[in-house]
């Protein structure tokens, strides 16, 4: 106990506080034992100075008169009111704690324009259960309890109701709930959802219907007015109004497309036209292709080649502190040759180093593997896929992890998870495959975007 503390209690008993000090007094008396401890001492200790002087005079003054003498039974009754005040402060400080709120993690759009209960809200922030979401601009991502993540874009407000219930008073959302946090319940003003494992988007307008869109999986749909009901499926949809009619229709995912994270597309490109890949400009980007070895040719809607190696320089800023995630995805068509002793495949570069490479690696096993060349052996793919496939790669700049996703987008669950350097920015993507091993290629797309560390 330091010496402040011991002139606060004296100075508490001497009358000597204001009331916003005694009341921080009383607020830490609640909080640290010790404090409690010295302040009972000096309540006893008051208590007995009371008893044992009262009515003696003291050196230097002069007896009270008798009109002013304090009754005997003040100081008693101070003593016991300063006692209960500690058993009081006591039960404060030993009673349980109460549990800490439930919290969702928050991540924005740069643009983003978000407040939480009327206040502005930091990137990062916490959402707390019986808190208010408002989002002015831009879009936000939402780490829900039972792992469930939701994207809510501008103009949206939404109450976070309790650990497993998102309610959307306005606004547009996409979310995914994964098969081991089947439960989590949307609510809108005309209807409920819980979801069984899957990827929907929901939509509520004030005065029109609410909508649900289901994209895999499925949801059970409840009306709030009546008794309408429905189980939902991939491609389905239903509106339900304000009176509780619900009218079933086909999902339109594309609606929900501008609901993802920031992105900015390096290279895109679909080899169902044009002429020779050397010299040629993609769909999207600001570089040409460079063929440096054999003579792949376009036909039937992709490119095909055995033996050729074509490059594309991607841009300098691709990758960034604000963009730092990479996604590669190839479409590729059936080709007899694909699985061989060589190789065929995806290859990224920094500065004339091949960093990664994924596809099918040398060596007669039949599988695609991601092929990180700083190792000694490539890991195949778990399970293990064969022949014409879109895979998608996912590099991290900020940890170095990098994966590999079946499908043209990276989920959950990937394929293969390794961590190679972390920081690079490549600078050149190649496609192509090795003597006498043939790559037929539909689309490729590589894509920079700004993704909230959710992982």
């Amino acid at each position: 106990m330091n010496l402040n503390d011991q002139q606060l209690v004296a100075a508490a008993f001497d009358g000597a506080l204001d009331k916003a000090s005694f009341r921080r007094l009383q607020e830490r008396l609640g909080k640290d034992p010790a404090l409690l401890a010295l302040y009972r001492e000096h309540a006893m200790l008051h208590h007995s100075l009371c008893e044992e002087f009262e009515g003696s005079q003291m050196l230097g003054y002069s007896v009270p008169s008798s009109v002013a003498r304090t009754p005997r039974w003040v100081p008693v009754l101070a003593a016991c009111a300063v006692a209960v005040a500690a058993i009081f402060f006591a039960w404060q400080w030993l009673k349980p704690s109460r549990p800490a709120p439930v919290m969702a993690g928050c991540a924005f759009s740069a643009d983003a324009i978000v407040k939480v209960d009327d206040r502005q809200a930091l990137n990062g922030s916490g959402f707390a259960v019986g808190s208010r979401l408002s989002v002015e601009r831009g879009w936000v991502r939402l780490n829900l309890p039972m792992k469930a993540i939701a994207l809510v874009e501008a103009p949206a407000s939404v109450v976070f109701e309790s650990d497993g219930v998102l309610r959307f008073e306005s606004g547009r959302g996409r979310l995914h709930g994964p098969e081991g946090g089947r439960g989590f319940t949307v609510k809108t003003g005309s209807l409920t959802a819980v979801d069984h494992g899957t990827d929907f988007g929901v939509v509520s307008r004030p005065g029109a219907a609410d909508e649900l869109h289901v994209f895999s999986g499925e949801v059970a749909v409840n009306a709030v007015t009546g008794t309408a009901k429905a189980v939902l499926h991939a491609k389905e949809a239903a509106k339900v109004d304000s009176a509780g009619a619900l009218q079933r229709m086909p999902a339109r995912e594309e609606d929900f497309e501008s609901i993802t994270p920031e992105l900015r597309v390096l290279l895109e490109d679909r080899f169902d036209t044009g002429g020779p890949i050397n010299d040629r400009q993609p769909v999207a980007g600001i570089s040409r292709w460079r063929l440096d070895k054999g003579a792949p040719v376009i036909k039937d809607g992709h490119l095909e080649g055995t033996g050729f190696e074509a490059f594309y320089t991607l841009p300098m800023d691709g990758l960034t502190a604000s963009r730092p995630v990479l996604l590669v995805t190839v479409e590729t068509v059936a080709s007899p040759s694909f699985h061989t002793e060589q190789w065929s495949g995806v290859s990224l570069y920094q500065e004339g180093y091949e960093h990664c490479f994924f596809g099918d690696c040398f060596g007669p096993e039949e599988t695609w593997s991601l092929d990180m060349k700083r190792r000694l052996v490539p890991v195949p793919t778990e399970p293990r896929l064969t022949g014409a496939q879109t895979i998608t790669l996912r590099y991290d700049r900020r940890d170095g992890t990098i994966e590999l996703h079946q499908g043209a987008s990276a989920g959950n669950h990937p394929l293969v998870r390794k961590t190679i350097q972390s920081g690079l920015s490549f600078d050149q993507i190649r496609i192509g495959a090795g003597d006498g091993a043939t790559l037929a290629v539909a689309k490729i797309s590589v894509r920079a975007i700004q993704e909230p560390p959710l992982r």
